[in-house]
């Protein structure tokens, strides 16, 4: 009885909804539901670098013919070769893969999945391409977003208070200039999971459009608020779970094939060294279908997947992330884990002992939290989590005069006032299209792309920590198309890069100087020197098989060519790929 009272409620409510139209916020678009591309998706992203493979996982007839890939970006579209396409039966879904072909720039992309039929299916920010995997690098977790608001259905303001997608927003806008390799989102991350189609509020949606908001790749898992369902909310139970299935993944959990026999959303991805598993975590409010998810997660099923997914890794370092522990059955030590990040009390639980059991306070709440994960020299480090600030004022970026494209000479200050120096940071500035060369200070010129009406420099830079720092990037006007002229600055020319092992270095002197080439890693650290002295004018090219002052053979990663030739200096940024 209760059952049908509800849906009785919903239908009568749901019908108000659509005679009163604005009133109930019908404004809100609908967002990505899948279709076609069930993997990569905005929520569970692709990491590839040129020359690597892209899979792709498609629901679509068995007999569908006449696949194509392209990444798409601002208008602007690359295809992708596509070396295999085939329907696994037992999974009841479609596996292509594609090779990634070099692109204008090392950003998020959208993905296109053509087929005969009809088929035209497009997922947002589904595909990261960059240029290699470091050995180094830092990610960021953040959990309990509970957009937009805290505030229930029913409760006053509830339809125009937007005060978590705000505090989001403080924290989006600090991970995209900290640039982490990328974002795990713990759960909870709409506040009521069945709110989708309900009065027209569209939470999942206006969540998939926020997620857009970030730079780089975000890995999300479900949590409580998600799936879980509220008894007293007027939608038919199992809602919440449904909707996640629609908007994020993936409808065949309603009635799962034998290959794919869980019910609830799990995966896992490799990123250089470490291995990276997201578990769904649950409370099964509505106590819809408890024969298959009981009163909270994790099911058997789950925890045998788990096991099997992590014990299957070769990777040397093994990070979970989920939602909560509801039953404490997770021990790490016995699956061989490393670390857990997770969430749900909004409180940080710092733990600094090996195996790390963190949980990282709610990004909700009116500090703007979010933890800093570092992985270096093949361990992983944590501090305390970071607060971006009530107003964001952590950290704060101004361009001068605007970054608009409209001016050759832009300033980018950058005040970091977070207690950490953030290596890695990255800044896009956009300038004139009809520009061709750029001279940067305060930072590297990794990438310029030039694919749209303006030339976006991507510059690397090392933020210090309490410092204000600024990035200049201007025109360079006294140079054509090309990596060194003479009569130019000297302007260093590496290619190929990025290299395995060997690249050549050059550059072209005007005139005779005092000249010094070294190479230096990401922390600054002088590795070798391939010039010093005064040199001749005239061209300069130098080998270097990447190995250091010592003759070591250097690993994988990010390096830095750095010239000074009298009073001018510049640095340009090397991949090596072994």
């Amino acid at each position: 009885m209760i059952q049908v009272w509800k849906l009785k409620v919903f239908c009568l409510v749901f019908a108000l909804c659509l005679a009163t139209g604005a009133a109930y916020g019908q404004t809100h678009a609908l967002g990505d539901t899948l279709t076609v591309i069930q993997k990569p998706l905005l929520n569970i992203p692709a990491i590839v670098a040129p020359g690597g493979t892209l899979e792709i996982s498609c629901d679509a007839p068995p007999g569908t013919t006449g696949w194509a890939v392209y990444l798409e970006r601002d208008g602007f579209q690359i295809s992708l070769a596509l070396d295999f396409a085939v329907y696994d039966p037992a999974t009841e879904w479609w596996v292509l893969l594609a090779t990634m072909p070099e692109v204008p720039a090392f950003d998020m992309y959208d993905l296109r999945v053509t087929a005969d039929g009809g088929i035209d299916d497009v997922t947002w920010q589904a595909v990261k391409v960059q240029a290699a995997f470091p050995d180094d690098f830092y990610f960021v977790h953040i959990t309990d977003t509970h957009l937009p608001t805290y505030l229930y259905y029913d409760q006053a303001g509830a339809e125009t208070d937007s005060s978590n997608t705000i505090s989001l927003r403080h924290i989006t806008n600090d991970v995209n200039i900290v640039n982490p390799a990328f974002v795990l989102l713990t759960g909870d991350f709409i506040h009521e999971g069945e709110l989708e189609d309900f009065l027209e509020r569209r939470y999942y949606s206006r969540g998939q459009r926020q997620l857009r908001e970030f730079d780089v790749p975000v890995f999300l898992t479900a949590g409580n608020h998600d799936v879980g369902g509220w008894n007293d909310t007027p939608p038919p139970d199992g809602t919440a779970r449904r909707d996640w299935w629609r908007f994020f993944g993936w409808k065949r959990l309603d009635d799962p094939p034998a290959a794919a026999p869980e019910r609830t959303q799990n995966y896992s991805f490799d990123y250089g060294p470490v291995h990276f598993t997201g578990l769904e975590a649950y409370d099964n409010y509505d106590n819809w279908r408890s024969e298959y998810y009981g009163w909270e997660s994790f099911t058997a099923a789950q925890m045998s997947w788990l096991a099997a997914d992590v014990s299957a890794s070769d990777r040397a370092t093994k990070v979970l992330f989920t939602h909560h522990d509801f039953d404490n059955e997770l021990n790490l030590n016995a699956l061989g884990l490393d670390m857990c990040l997770a969430g749900h009390v909004h409180s940080d639980n710092e733990d600094y002992s090996h195996p790390y059991d963190i949980t990282t306070d709610n990004a909700g709440g009116t500090n703007r939290p979010w933890r800093l994960v570092r992985y270096t020299n093949g361990q992983l480090s944590t501090q305390p989590s970071l607060s971006a600030g009530y107003d964001g004022e952590t950290l704060t970026v101004d361009y001068q005069p605007a970054n608009d494209g409209s001016h050759d000479d832009v300033s980018v200050v950058i005040d970091n006032d977070y207690n950490q120096t953030f290596e890695y940071g990255q800044v896009k500035v956009v300038m004139p299209g009809s520009a061709s060369a750029f001279v940067v200070t305060g930072g590297v010129l990794s990438r310029v792309d030039s694919s749209g009406d303006h030339a976006v420099c991507y510059i690397d830079v090392n933020i210090p920590a309490n410092t204000v720092h600024t990035v200049t990037v201007s025109v360079d006007s006294t140079s054509a198309v090309g990596d060194d002229l003479p009569g130019a600055r000297p302007r260093l020319g590496i290619h190929p890069n990025p290299f395995n092992p060997r690249t050549e270095i050059a550059f072209t002197l005007e005139t005779p100087s005092t000249c010094r080439l070294t190479i230096f890693d990401l922390k600054g650290r002088e590795l070798a020197v391939l010039a010093e002295g005064r040199l001749a004018e005239g061209r300069h090219t130098y080998t270097w098989q990447a190995l250091d002052n010592r003759g070591q053979a250097l690993p994988s990663g990010i390096y830095f060519a750095g010239l000074r030739a009298g009073d001018y200096s510049e640095t340009r940024k090397l991949t090596l790929v072994r």
